[in-house]
């Protein structure tokens, strides 16, 4: 269970990060072909798009760069990766606004 430490330390963090939501994007250009992407901005062209080059897509952090090898997950999963960290972002006020309730309501 989360203590008061935990959940102050995780609004901390909220509070200090890139404003949410953010979004999983899969990008693909000549020098970052197979990137898989965290950012702020939704890939609405439903084509992979140009991840080097340009701060427009707003991203935040990559689980996978595979030209060169720059960011490649172990165990292959960055999709996945992608995926739990903007579903735990976009939720996390929430998520923390409930553990404060609950802490509350165990007193």
């Amino acid at each position: 269970m989360l203590t008061e430490a935990d959940i102050a330390k995780l609004a901390e963090l909220h509070a200090a990060a890139t404003p949410g939501p953010w979004h999983s994007r899969s990008m693909d250009d000549d020098l970052c072909m197979g990137a898989v992407a965290v950012a702020t901005k939704p890939n609405t062209s439903g084509d992979n798009d140009d991840l080097c080059e340009s701060t427009f897509h707003g991203v935040v952090a990559a689980t996978h760069i595979q030209d060169r090898n720059y960011v490649v997950p172990v165990d292959g999963k960055h999709r996945e990766n992608a995926e739990l960290i903007v579903a735990l972002r976009n939720a996390l006020p929430e998520l923390l606004e409930l553990a404060r309730h609950r802490a509350i309501e165990a007193e």
